[in-house]
């Protein structure tokens, strides 16, 4: 973001503040890079909203350059960027630069906190919020982080330190974190995600309401590794179903449709490709689908629980994605598809497996929504204002 639009903002704010702000109560949110920190916020952010209307101001601290930018201000949020800082735990040239990359932040952090004034800060985790909970601890602000992913990531570690609370998605992990200031309440999901109609995807997309559907996601930035393994083999899926395939930014393939055999006119018709579906699109996306494929992002798997809608997971190779799909697996039997272990042949028989197999289709249906509260953006909106209303 320009400094000039950041100015817009911190002067808005501040025109308001004498009169009307100054008795609302203030909360920044942040996290960025990815969208998987993000997704749970927003879901909190619209059941403040809709539960105490017109008592809250917000404002989203993301990263320069981050997707998280243009989804927060499509939801009404003010947006402000920070350097974008790392701490990696190997050894890197680019270690010395992140040094004063974390200085520049811990000090344009310190004037974001002095000039909006937060009530609380909330945190899903992403090292881009370290300089922030810092910077508000050191003012003596309330802060909350939230544990979302199975394995705690070095940014929670530290945060954790000094945070007057934290919520987790997994009981396991209450154990992770101090018992007196911690507590499990499942993951927040966006109440929109959950109402989608089956009816609006097939116009959406022209699909055959007689077919089954399989819904592909790369996570919020997209996966090229997968579009890669679900385009190689197209010709093979779509004899048996229909695919509404979300590409992400930056991450397009071009799936050649048109390529002089029999399955040209098959593929055009049954494959449909689109850049990023929306809350609303994505909404009637899940509602349609009979099988998703899904990168191990623990919001995404969530959002998929909380439906009973049975996935195949495709986390990445050797990160905390796999832990995140071997949790929901040792709970439901999900298929997990490990792309360094298995050829791609692997994927797309268990694809076609699960979407030819009713049985198995509503057996994971019923395990998944056992496994994640489904209240946790109540819960977690009720706690803040329950935290600032003493």
């Amino acid at each position: 973001m320009n400094k000039g639009k950041e100015e817009t903002i911190f002067s808005s704010i501040e025109k308001n503040f004498a009169e009307e702000f100054k008795s609302k109560k203030r909360v920044i949110f942040s996290g960025g890079g990815t969208l998987g920190p993000v997704m749970p916020l927003l879901a909190v952010f619209q059941e403040l909203k809709k539960q105490f209307p017109d008592q809250y101001d917000f404002l989203w601290v993301g990263v320069k350059g981050g997707l998280e930018k243009e989804v927060t201000e499509k939801y009404g949020l003010k947006f402000v960027a920070l350097p974008e800082a790392k701490l990696r735990r190997y050894f890197s040239w680019r270690n010395f630069s992140d040094i004063f990359n974390f200085a520049a932040a811990f000090f344009k952090s310190w004037m974001i906190i002095k000039r909006f004034q937060p009530n609380i800060l909330v945190s899903a985790g992403g090292f881009m919020s370290v300089p922030l909970h810092l910077a508000a601890w050191l003012q003596k602000k309330t802060t909350l982080i939230h544990q979302e992913d199975v394995e705690v990531g070095l940014a929670n570690k530290i945060m954790a330190l000094w945070a007057d609370h934290i919520t987790v998605s997994l009981e396991k992990n209450l154990q992770n974190f101090p018992a007196k200031k911690t507590l499990w309440i499942g993951n927040p999901v966006r109440e929109g995600v959950l109402s989608g109609q089956k009816e609006e995807a097939i116009k959406d997309f022209l699909l055959d309401p007689n077919l089954p559907t399989v819904l592909v996601l790369g996570g919020g930035t997209g996966a090229l590794s997968l579009n890669k393994m679900i385009a190689g083999n197209i010709g093979e899926l779509v004899k048996k179903c229909q695919i509404i395939h979300m590409l992400g930014n930056g991450k397009e393939m071009a799936v050649p449709f048109f390529q002089g055999g029999e399955l040209d006119a098959l593929i055009k018709e049954r494959y449909h490709p689109v850049k990023f579906l929306n809350e609303k699109i994505l909404s009637r996306a899940y509602a349609i689908s009979d099988v998703v494929v899904t990168r191990a992002g623990f919001s995404t798997l969530t959002e998929l629980a909380v439906l009973g809608k049975p996935f195949v997971a495709v986390p990445i190779p050797d990160s905390h994605q796999e832990k995140n799909a071997r949790v929901f697996w040792s709970k439901a039997q999900t298929p997990v598809f490990l792309s360094n272990h298995e050829p791609v042949s692997g994927l797309i028989k268990k694809i076609l497996d699960l979407v030819s197999n009713k049985e198995e289709q509503l057996y994971l249906a019923r395990h998944l929504v056992k496994i994640i509260p489904k209240d946790a953006r109540e819960k977690m909106s009720f706690l803040i204002n329950g935290i600032l209303s003493n």
